[in-house]
C-alpha cells in the first residue's frame, strides 16, 4: 500500500495557483475557526483572504445553516473558574459532546449572543466581557457603575459593522462601541413612548440579537400588557416594534422572545395554558411583518418553565427550567406529545447558550498612518 504523503504549508500554497480565489474562498467558508486560524499561515493571500470581513461574515452565515446548527455552551456557575466548558450538539432525543474549551470564564453570567460573540459578567455588573469561544479571542470592558436590573443587548452596525454593547438602566442607557473603544452614556428619557426599560423588563431582560439589532420583551401598565422594543445601532435608538395582531389582541401578559431558525421569535399561551404558538418574524430590522411559525399542544408545564431551543427536523426540542428540574425535551408536532432524551439532562445547563463556530472578534478602527518627514542632512 502506498505512503501517502501530507503537503506541507508551502506545497499548499503552491498549489492553491491553479485555483480560482473564488473556489479557494468557498472551501475555505466550509472549514472550522480553529482550522481557519491554522491556515492563515500558508500564505500572505489566504491570511489576507481568511481576516478579511466579507469571509468572516460569510463563514458566520455558513456555519449558522450546516455544522454548527443546534450547537450549544454548558456554561455552569457551580463549576470552577477554569473548569473546560463542553459544547454539546441535540439531536432528536440525543445529545453529543464535541468538544470542551478551556476558559476563564466558567462561573462567569452569559447576558447575551451575537455573530459567535458572547457578552459575560463576572458578577459585579461592572466588569464584562465579549468572548468568541471558536478563536479563544477575549476583551474586558468595565462600567462606570454597578447595573444589575439593566436590559443588556448586543448589536452590530450593518453599515458600519460596528460591534456595540448595549446597557440600558431605568432612566438612562449606555453604548459601548468596539470601533472607537468608547462608551457613550445618554442621560435622557428614552426614544420611545415609556421610560424604565431596565426595571421593568424583569423576566427577559437579556436582549436577543437578530439581524445586527438587540431585541427585547417589556412588560408594562403594572405587567398587563407587553411591547416590543429593540434597539437600533444604525442610530443608537430604542424603538417600537408592531406585535403580531393575535398578540396585539389578546394582550398578553407573558410573552418571550427567542431567537429559531436565524429568525426573531414570540411566544405565549394560546387558549389556555396548555398550548403555546410561536409567531416568528420576517428577516430585517425594519420588517414588522409576522406569521404563526407553530403551536404547541398538550405542554403540561408553565409558559415560565418552557424555553424552545431549536429544531430537529419539523420536531422542536425543549428546555423545561424548573426550580429543582432542569432537563431537555424534544416535541413532536404530529403526535402532539414531548419525549425525554435518551440520556439523563437533568442540570446539564445552567443556562444554554448558543454556539456558532465564529471568526468573527470586535476591534476597533486602526489608527491612521502618519506621514514621516524626511530629515535631510545639512
Amino acid at each position: 500500500m502506498a505512503e501517502t504523503k501530507i503537503p506541507n504549508s508551502k506545497s499548499m500554497a503552491d498549489n492553491t495557483t491553479y485555483l480560482p480565489p473564488e473556489i479557494i474562498e468557498n472551501i475555505l467558508s466550509r472549514l472550522q475557526a480553529k482550522s481557519l486560524l491554522r491556515f492563515k499561515s500558508v500564505s500572505k493571500s489566504w491570511n489576507t483572504m481568511i481576516a478579511d470581513p466579507v469571509f468572516v461574515q460569510n463563514h458566520i452565515r455558513q456555519s449558522k445553516y450546516s455544522n454548527s446548527d443546534n450547537l450549544y455552551l454548558c456554561l455552569h456557575v457551580s463549576c470552577p473558574n477554569t473548569y473546560p466548558i463542553p459544547v454539546v450538539k441535540l439531536g432528536d432525543k440525543k445529545i453529543q459532546t464535541l468538544q470542551r474549551l478551556e476558559s476563564c470564564y466558567a462561573r462567569w453570567h452569559d447576558l447575551c449572543f451575537c455573530d459567535g460573540v458572547i457578552l459575560l459578567t463576572d458578577g459585579t455588573y461592572m466588569r464584562f466581557a465579549l468572548w468568541n469561544p471558536s478563536t479563544r479571542t477575549s476583551k474586558n470592558l468595565w462600567h462606570k457603575y454597578s447595573c444589575p436590573d439593566a436590559a443588556f443587548g448586543l448589536c452590530r452596525d450593518p453599515a458600519t459593522d460596528d460591534f456595540k454593547v448595549v446597557i440600558a438602566d431605568s432612566d438612562c442607557y449606555s453604548v459601548y462601541s468596539c470601533s472607537n473603544k468608547s462608551w457613550i452614556m445618554l442621560k435622557k428619557k428614552y426614544d420611545i413612548k415609556y421610560t424604565g426599560l431596565g426595571v421593568d423588563m424583569g423576566y427577559n431582560n437579556n436582549g436577543v440579537c437578530v439581524d445586527g439589532a438587540s431585541y427585547w420583551v417589556w412588560s408594562k401598565d403594572n405587567a398587563t400588557q407587553i411591547e416590543l422594543v429593540y434597539f437600533d445601532p444604525r442610530d443608537d435608538e430604542f424603538k417600537i416594534l408592531h406585535k403580531p395582531e393575535n398578540i396585539a389582541e389578546a394582550n398578553q401578559k407573558f410573552t418571550y422572545a427567542v431567537e429559531l431558525k436565524g429568525c426573531l421569535c414570540l411566544y405565549y399561551n394560546g387558549m389556555d395554558e396548555s398550548t403555546i404558538r410561536i409567531w416568528t418574524k420576517e428577516k430585517g430590522i425594519d420588517s414588522h411583518s409576522w406569521k404563526e411559525l407553530i403551536t404547541v399542544e398538550n405542554v403540561g408545564m408553565s409558559i415560565w418553565a418552557f424555553q424552545p431551543l431549536c429544531f430537529v427536523g419539523d420536531k422542536i426540542v425543549v428546555w423545561k427550567r424548573g426550580l429543582l428540574r432542569r432537563v431537555l425535551l424534544i416535541y413532536i408536532p404530529s403526535e402532539k406529545r414531548f419525549e425525554e432524551f435518551e440520556k439523563d439532562t437533568v442540570g446539564i445547563f445552567y443556562y444554554p447558550i448558543p454556539y456558532i463556530d465564529s471568526m468573527f472578534f470586535p476591534t476597533e478602527k486602526p489608527r491612521p498612518k502618519m506621514k514621516r518627514k524626511r530629515m535631510f542632512l545639512q
